[in-house]
């Protein structure tokens, strides 16, 4: 809740009062008594709320480019030169919903409008593509959450420097695991029920001894609320 007054995205009605704002798990401002959204949370009135920085992404992002996934019109409610501050309904803007047991998960992205000019020979732009993905969790008769924030951005090149640890995903023909679809053949398109064979592995661990463990894998197309379940607790 320590947040300026520049960050402080309303909560509740005009003048809601101080005993009401914290009841609904929100911040007063001790001057004003400003009722405001915590930060970076997933809210109990079923919002998400978080910011965008600028120095999220190498290049840096811009972000009055930044927008929701899916909805164009779904923008920042505050956007400076340094950062852009998202408030939405956890079941508005085009977000993904799908139920692992009694958890009800919900999954967003912001993405940057790449800006182009048009040349004689085609087009040339000065921005980077972006990709953020958000995610709130809502227990069964609790509007207690959890929720965190995921980069989704391009991957970077492989790294085998000592110290450095990567993931690597893969999908295999058969369940032999001996050969895999190239990146030339992803994505791959299969009939619904069929077996997907997916390999998931460390690559350069600084120490032998480590491990990865997957708690749920997911799948879904991006323009629809369809999702598979692959993989629950494990």
């Amino acid at each position: 809740c320590n947040l300026p007054r520049n960050k402080q995205v309303t909560c509740g009605g005009p003048g809601a009062k101080p005993q009401s704002c914290l009841a609904h798990g929100c911040c007063v401002d001790e001057e004003t008594l400003h009722c405001y959204y915590p930060m970076d949370t997933c809210t109990a009135d079923g919002h998400f709320v978080f910011a965008v920085y600028r120095t999220a992404n190498k290049p840096e992002v811009d972000p009055a480019t930044l927008v929701v996934s899916g909805n164009k019109s779904c923008l920042p409610v505050i956007c400076t030169p340094e950062f852009a501050i998202f408030k939405f309904p956890v079941a508005g803007c085009g977000t993904y919903i799908f139920v692992i047991a009694e958890t009800t998960i919900y999954v967003a992205e912001v993405q940057s409008l790449i800006r182009r000019k048009l040349q004689m020979f085609g087009q040339i732009t000065r921005d980077s593509p972006f990709r953020l993905q958000v995610e709130c969790r809502y227990s069964k008769g609790s509007l207690t959450s959890t929720g965190y924030l995921v980069m989704n951005v391009s991957p970077p090149p492989a790294s085998i420097s000592s110290g450095q640890l990567g993931v690597s995903l893969r999908i295999a023909k058969d369940e032999s695991y001996t050969s895999f679809y190239p990146y030339s053949q992803v994505p791959v398109i299969l009939l619904l029920g069929k077996e997907v064979y997916l390999e998931l592995q460390l690559v350069n661990p600084p120490e032998p001894n480590v491990v990865l463990l997957v708690h749920y894998c997911i799948a879904y197309p991006r323009r629809s609320m369809n999702t598979w379940v692959l993989i629950y607790e494990g």
